[in-house]
C-alpha cells in the first residue's frame, strides 16, 4: 500500500508514492520548498480523508498559512474545516532556552516534551499525516552532541509507533555532512535550489527510500501558483 503525497510527478518516481506509517525527512537549504512539500502531503491526506498535523517549532502558525495562501490548494478551507491542524510549539522552545541560559533544571528534554505534546493530539484527534518543522530545534536541552543524538533516535523510535505518516523538515545545505537523523528515518528526500551558471535552478533528489526502488539522480523541480511539481528530467 502506498499513500499519494499530493506533489505533482513525485510518487512516480517512488513507486506511487509512501510507505505509511514511516517517519521521512525533507531536507534542503532555505527557500527551496520544504514547507510547501509538508503543506501539500497534508492537502493531499485532506482530500482523501486523512486528518493532518503541522507542528511548528519555530514560526508561528499564522505567518505559515498566510504564506500558502498564495497557492491556489486552499489551505485555509481545510484548516477551517478540522482536516489540517496547526500546532505552535515555538514557545515551549523560548522557555528551554531561557531555562538552559539561567540553568535552571529542566525536568525532560525538548524532545521529550514535544513528543509527549503532539503524541496526545495524534491519539485524540485521529491524526494520520503529520509534518515537523524542523528537527534541528528538537536538540534544544538535550547536553552535548551525544546527548544530543541519543535524543533524536529516541524521538525517531517514538514516532515510529505513533501509527502515522511523519515528514519532518530539516535545513541542510551540505549533502557530504549527514547526521543520525537521517540514517534513521524511513526516506530521506532533498530539494536543492543552487546557482548552475547565471540560473537558479530547483531540483528534488531521493537520497534514500527503503523498501522502494528509486534513482538517486537529481529531478528537475518548480514551484508554481500550484505548488510543487517534480519531472522526470534529470539535472
Amino acid at each position: 500500500m502506498r499513500i499519494r503525497t499530493g506533489i505533482h510527478g513525485f510518487d512516480d518516481i517512488v513507486q506511487g508514492g509512501l510507505i505509511p506509517n514511516r517517519v521521512y525527512i525533507v531536507a534542503g537549504p532555505p527557500g527551496a520548498g520544504k514547507t510547501t512539500f509538508g503543506i501539500q502531503f497534508l492537502i493531499q491526506g485532506a482530500k482523501e480523508g486523512e486528518r493532518g498535523m503541522y507542528v511548528s517549532l519555530t514560526e508561528d502558525p499564522t505567518s505559515i498559512i498566510e504564506d500558502m495562501s498564495t497557492y491556489s490548494f486552499n489551505l485555509r478551507r481545510y484548516v477551517l474545516a478540522g482536516m489540517i491542524l496547526f500546532v505552535d510549539m515555538g514557545p515551549l522552545g523560548i522557555q528551554y532556552l531561557s531555562a538552559l541560559k539561567t540553568q535552571d533544571s529542566i525536568k525532560s528534554t525538548y524532545a521529550q516534551e514535544v513528543f509527549k505534546r503532539l503524541s496526545s493530539l495524534v491519539k485524540t484527534k485521529g491524526i494520520k499525516r503529520l509534518v515537523i518543522d524542523s528537527v534541528l530545534t528538537l536538540k534544544y536541552g538535550s547536553g552535548d552532541e551525544e546527548d544530543q543524538n541519543r535524543e533524536i533516535a529516541r524521538f525517531f523510535r517514538s514516532l515510529k509507533d505513533l501509527k502515522a505518516t511523519s515528514l519532518i523538515l530539516s535545513e541542510m545545505t551540505d549533502l557530504s555532512n549527514y547526521s543520525p537523523e537521517h540514517y534513521m528515518a524511513h526516506g530521506v528526500i532533498f530539494l536543492h535550489n543552487f546557482l548552475n551558471g547565471n540560473t537558479m535552478t530547483r531540483a528534488l533528489q531521493v537520497i534514500k527510500m527503503r523498501g522502494t526502488r528509486h534513482d538517486c539522480d537529481m529531478h528537475k523541480m518548480e514551484i508554481t501558483s500550484d505548488g510543487i511539481r517534480v519531472y522526470s528530467t534529470k539535472v
